[in-house]
């Protein structure tokens, strides 16, 4: 039986973690990220390596501009087509069920969207499995967090992914623990349809910061493309893949 990686129950203080000014968002990859269609499973839908046209797609001082979305969709459909990085396959209608292949075919990974439970602070995650062959899978899990108000205002409290409360109104966060680090996808409060991926770092004297690793932006929350970009010196490409699409889906999924 494959472990999963621990994930603790809750990130003290993780909306109130300082940013790392010191390393800004420096992206090396750009791709294009298109969801399979709802309620089918027989059309998979292709990751497209933007690269290329990075300096085009992210400005260090703007991030991502409706300006990047449209360059990078228009990039998408001429020719010849950006060369695709990853194929994503739904495993069954409601898309609780998403396999993810490289680009000569063979499975990299997959997730699961597990009922949900739709008790405040109770709910299942997000479960993201790697093939290690052999049988045998690494498995990651994705949560949910929720900033509390009144006296919860410091506490996170564990969600189901793609829960909505209408007593909640404070910030949310997707996070995870890849090899020991801790990772967390929120939403950009200053860009409309955007999530900052954030790795939890340590300085030399312990104190936690937040550095922004990757950025994914939309023009509209229902569309199922978007733009990610990210730093693969401080982050998984893969990983990052997985959880945003994973994310997304878990938003647009009947549960």
């Amino acid at each position: 039986m494959p472990a999963a990686t621990q994930i603790p129950t809750t990130y003290p203080n993780a909306f109130n973690l300082p940013l790392d000014l010191n390393h800004p968002l420096s992206p090396n990859r750009a791709l294009a990220i298109h969801l399979p269609s709802p309620l089918t499973t027989h059309k998979p839908s292709s990751i497209q390596d933007l690269t290329t046209r990075l300096p085009s797609l992210y400005s260090p001082t703007q991030g991502i501009t409706n300006e990047h979305l449209l360059s990078a969709h228009k990039a998408t459909i001429v020719s010849p087509s950006p060369p695709i990085d990853y194929v994503l396959e739904k495993q069954n209608l409601l898309g609780t069920h998403l396999a993810i292949l490289d680009a000569e075919g063979n499975e990299v990974a997959e997730w699961r969207l597990p009922i949900l439970r739709f008790r405040r602070g109770v709910g299942n995650v997000v479960e993201v499995k790697f093939p290690r062959g052999g049988g045998e899978a690494e498995v990651m899990e994705m949560r949910r967090l929720t900033e509390g108000k009144g006296k919860e205002k410091d506490k996170e409290l564990p969600v189901p992914i793609g829960t909505h409360h209408d007593h909640v109104h404070h910030r949310h966060a997707e996070s995870f623990v890849k090899d020991g680090i801790a990772f967390l996808w929120e939403p950009e409060p200053e860009a409309l349809y955007q999530k900052a991926l954030f790795k939890v770092v340590h300085d030399e004297n312990g104190k936690a910061r937040k550095r922004e690793v990757a950025r994914f932006g939309q023009q509209n929350p229902k569309d199922r493309e978007g733009l990610l970009v990210l730093d693969s010196r401080e982050v998984d490409e893969l990983i990052v893949v997985l959880t945003i699409c994973a994310m997304v889906e878990a938003k647009d999924s009947f549960l």
